[in-house]
């Protein structure tokens, strides 16, 4: 059975009930989870990997975490990463993930110069190559203080006013600094949990987020749904 292989990261609930697996899940995919960071480890990628999703989550401190040992288990996943790519495997990654993916094509990541943040629900600006991939008028969940450098070779397709959102590198990888996987219920989560930067320069009042959240989700939800399928179809 062709194998979806997701790694999350920390223990930010029920890893199980995000959008993008639950749709994969539906396409007839194995859910093969792997928590690298909790210790399970990655073999190199075979021909029964159909799509692997890095999710975000356990944010590295400074851009130079990214090339010592500090954290073993982001080695283990950047070289996931470069093999996946390499073998043309589908491969998606939602914030941290997106980084890794960015990292693992020569990408610089590290905090915002001037210390801005976002989370809540931002509008994203759509470079003419997205145009027919990313609809109109998307808001991309967020919650992340670190993005990416636009890697060499990688396609820009989206961004907001302080980040990159948003790059395809040929024609089976993508990084995305939003979380579109991120259910409303989730979010709703994260506004009380201690992931929550409220006050931070950039964040959104949790008003504000319940507002735009409640307009805009569902186009980022229906997109996801219709990305997934047109990537890898159903599984045969």
């Amino acid at each position: 059975m062709a194998r979806a292989v997701l790694i999350p990261h920390g223990s930010d609930g029920p890893v199980n009930r995000d959008r993008a697996s639950t749709r994969l899940a539906q396409l007839g995919y194995e859910l093969d989870w792997r928590h690298v960071d909790h210790g399970d480890p990655l073999d190199e990628p075979d021909d029964s990997v159909a799509i692997t999703i890095i999710y975000g989550g356990g944010n590295p401190e400074d851009e130079k975490d990214w090339h010592t040992d500090r954290y073993p288990w982001l080695k283990s996943e950047v070289r996931w990463a470069e093999q996946c790519i390499a073998r043309n495997i589908p491969t998606v990654g939602f914030c941290l993930g997106g980084q890794i993916i960015a990292h693992a094509l020569g990408s610089t990541i590290g905090p915002h110069p001037e210390g801005f943040h976002e989370f809540g629900y931002y509008p994203l600006t759509l470079t003419e190559d997205a145009r027919g991939f990313l609809p109109d008028g998307i808001y991309g969940t967020e919650s992340h203080y670190h993005g990416f450098t636009l890697p060499e070779g990688a396609t820009l397709l989206a961004t907001t006013g302080h980040f990159l959102q948003a790059f395809s590198f040929g024609t089976t990888s993508y990084g995305f600094q939003f979380h579109p996987e991120c259910t409303r219920e989730n979010f709703k989560r994260w506004q009380v949990s201690n992931v929550a930067a409220y006050g931070q320069p950039g964040a959104q009042t949790q008003v504000e987020q319940d507002k735009l959240g409640d307009r805009y989700d569902r186009i980022q939800a229906d997109w996801l749904q219709s990305f997934l399928t047109n990537l890898v179809g159903p599984s045969s």
